[in-house]
């Protein structure tokens, strides 16, 4: 990794100060508790909450679970709770323990929202553990998201849209289908022997494959699922025959070596539709952290939106670049309808080692994205 600045990965704002500072400043010993948060305002309608503090999820995810009616209303995603006997107990003590800030309204908004329910989540893993993978799953726990890990031989058995609503796919679990269709590599690496693996862990064996998994994964989005795909496992797409393309590659749509372009581990700046609702809660300006993660260029037809994307010639903001120009114009993150489900395509790694904060909300916005249902206030 040649740029790792945390403050920039969490979306924290600073100004460096070089010369000396002093002031009536208070030592803290240890870690600083959260202040506590408030809820303002009167009225008995609902509670509005802001979309731009990722402990918003911590809110909804409890909500949802006890029962709640929460949505997000358009265009920026602002959170509103629905007032019923019993919320504003909810609203106080959340305030108080995660530092939100509430404010009560007398009336429902009006205009377009998305209505959330709770969602059923898988998280693909792979026998022997993926480091992505992991890490994702801890920060879903943090932040309160109920979820179940999977193994591709579950994915293999089908009927996937009866157990989840969004499956995660981390960068690496998704190998090169294509490849492995042509008889290249990939899926087709044999793993241990059976009998050397205790039974209780045979039935993580295996690996996603063309002939099996993939099947099972478009019809899971055929019969309205949501895959959120991260880093490398974005190549789903182009099996998918979502029109895509590498926006790395060259005219004839040859890869750029790496003489031309090398990114090992840097934190770039890009650009959001914060009316997207995958963007709902991001700044304009964002910083994401990229290894080597696919970039895309889009078809010129209807269907896949862009999110964020690189709209500078020069995005690094912490390490270095070899051909940063080559990102201009290209997509970071993206979105499609297949069938009756939606593809989320992330390229950064918006959870690498769970420090970007600051890109956390386009996995959790992912997560709830498919399942939100449009209502009219």
């Amino acid at each position: 990794m040649t740029g790792y600045t945390l403050a920039f990965q969490m979306g924290v704002e600073f100004e460096r100060i070089l010369d000396p500072l002093d002031g009536p400043f208070e030592k803290i010993e240890g870690f600083a508790s959260v202040p506590a948060g408030d809820v303002t305002g009167t009225g008995g309608a609902g509670f509005l909450l802001s979309h731009q503090v990722n402990d918003s999820f911590v809110a909804i995810n409890r909500l949802l679970a006890s029962g709640e009616d929460v949505c997000w209303l358009k265009p920026a995603g602002a959170i509103f709770i629905v007032a019923r006997p019993g919320t504003a107990a909810k609203i106080d003590q959340l305030a108080r323990e995660k530092g939100l800030h509430f404010e009560r309204v007398a009336a429902r908004p009006s205009g377009d929202a998305l209505r959330l329910k709770p969602v059923r989540v898988g998280v693909v893993d792979v026998y022997g553990g993926s480091m992505p993978s992991g890490w994702v799953q801890w920060i879903l726990t943090q932040y309160g998201f109920p979820f179940e890990v999977i193994y591709p031989p579950a994915l293999d058995a089908g009927d996937l849209a009866k157990r989840f609503d969004v499956l995660v796919l981390e960068n690496g679990i998704v190998p090169d289908l294509r490849r492995a269709e042509t008889g290249g590599g990939g899926a087709r690496q044999s793993g241990p022997d059976p009998a050397s693996i205790p039974e209780e862990y045979r039935g993580r064996l295996g690996r996603i494959t063309a002939e099996k998994t993939l099947p099972q994964l478009r019809q899971f989005l055929d019969e309205g699922g949501s895959i959120v795909a991260i880093g490398s496992s974005t190549g789903l797409a182009r099996v998918l025959s979502v029109p895509v393309a590498d926006a790395l590659s060259d005219e004839k749509g040859v890869p750029l070596p790496a003489e031309k372009f090398y990114i090992p581990g840097s934190i770039l700046r890009a650009r959001a539709d914060t009316t997207h609702r995958l963007a709902y809660g991001l700044p304009e300006q964002l910083d994401v952290f990229y290894d080597n993660t696919p970039v895309f260029r889009l078809a010129p037809v209807d269907g896949v939106r862009p999110v964020v994307w690189f709209d500078s010639d020069q995005p690094v903001r912490s390490g270095w670049a070899f051909g940063q120009q080559y990102l201009k114009g290209g997509v970071a993150v993206a979105e499609t309808t297949v069938g009756k489900g939606k593809l989320v395509l992330l390229g950064p790694l918006v959870a690498f080692r769970a420090h970007p904060h600051g890109t956390f909300k386009l996995l959790f916005n992912g997560i709830y994205f498919g399942s939100a249902v449009p209502v009219r206030f």
